[in-house]
């Protein structure tokens, strides 16, 4: 079998050996839809959070072997490391990384926003992925090769008034093609996708609240609406399969037109 064939069928090949897709984050409502779909798609899941309880829900309809749970604070790279061994130790393959560990924020004027805070948001939000990509990235370069998809935002393409967020996931989409460019001989992929408005429950909570108003977001998207979870879900799970054995360095937008229509509104009057 030749190496190009290799690479272009290793996704399947890794999922039909019982090989691991590790997911962090897999608490939130996008990290949990990603967890179903690869699932879904036939993977064993690792799936990680701060607190291995708050990932209890996911273990609805999955089997026994196809899900493992495991408590995880990406920020602390010696427990990521150690669970890098761990996962050796058990003779558990990984085959796949989903960095969507993430903290969200507030809006704040960049004059109060708080020191301490900001670098925690950047300890998770980068910092976290980075560590995960060099512990989980080694472990797939070393059997033959997978994917990484880092949880970027429409952030990394438009800044919007979140201070701490918004430049880690610039940072972040930085640092997918970087590790695409560095990895890619040693079969291992690197995506990231960037999610738009999405319906996650902590949205739906903002919106019922007055915290977030929906229409005017609907009224900036091509589409006329927000994201599901599950559309995110969808767009990992190509990624993570070897209908994208070409796709490295990627960055796709989820986000149903909110970046086309930012532009084609300021000219709404010439579309009659």
């Amino acid at each position: 079998m030749s190496a190009r064939i290799d690479q272009r069928s290793i996704m399947s090949r890794h999922r039909e050996a019982g090989a691991a897709i590790v997911v962090t984050g897999a608490a939130g409502g996008i990290g949990g839809g990603i967890v179903e779909r690869l699932l879904a798609d036939g993977w064993r899941v690792i799936a990680t959070d701060l607190s291995a309880s708050a990932l209890e829900r996911l273990k609805d309809g999955a089997g026994d072997d196809a899900l493992s749970l495991a408590a995880l604070d990406v920020a602390d790279s010696a427990a990521v490391d150690a669970l890098a061994r761990d996962l050796k130790a058990r003779s558990v393959a990984v085959a796949g990384l989903v960095n969507a560990a993430g903290l969200l924020q507030d809006v704040t004027r960049f004059m109060a926003m708080d020191e301490a805070a900001h670098r925690r948001i950047w300890d998770v939000n980068y910092f976290g992925a980075l560590a995960c990509t060099r512990a989980f990235g080694a472990a797939i370069m070393a059997g033959g090769g997978g994917a990484i998809v880092n949880i970027t935002s429409i952030n990394e393409s438009r800044p919007l008034p979140l201070h701490a967020y918004a430049p880690t996931k610039v940072a972040l989409g930085s640092l997918t093609a970087l590790t695409a460019g560095e990895f890619g001989q040693a079969g291992l992929r690197v995506n990231a996708v960037a999610p738009g408005f999405t319906l996650t429950p902590i949205m739906r909570q903002k919106i019922e609240a007055g915290l977030r108003d929906d229409s005017a977001i609907k009224q900036a998207t091509a589409m006329g609406r927000l994201v599901e979870i599950e559309e995110i879900a969808a767009v990992v799970g190509f990624l993570m399969s070897d209908a994208a054995s070409a796709v490295s360095g990627a960055s796709i937008p989820v986000d149903a037109g909110w970046l086309a229509t930012a532009h084609w509104m300021n000219f709404g009057s010439a579309l009659g």
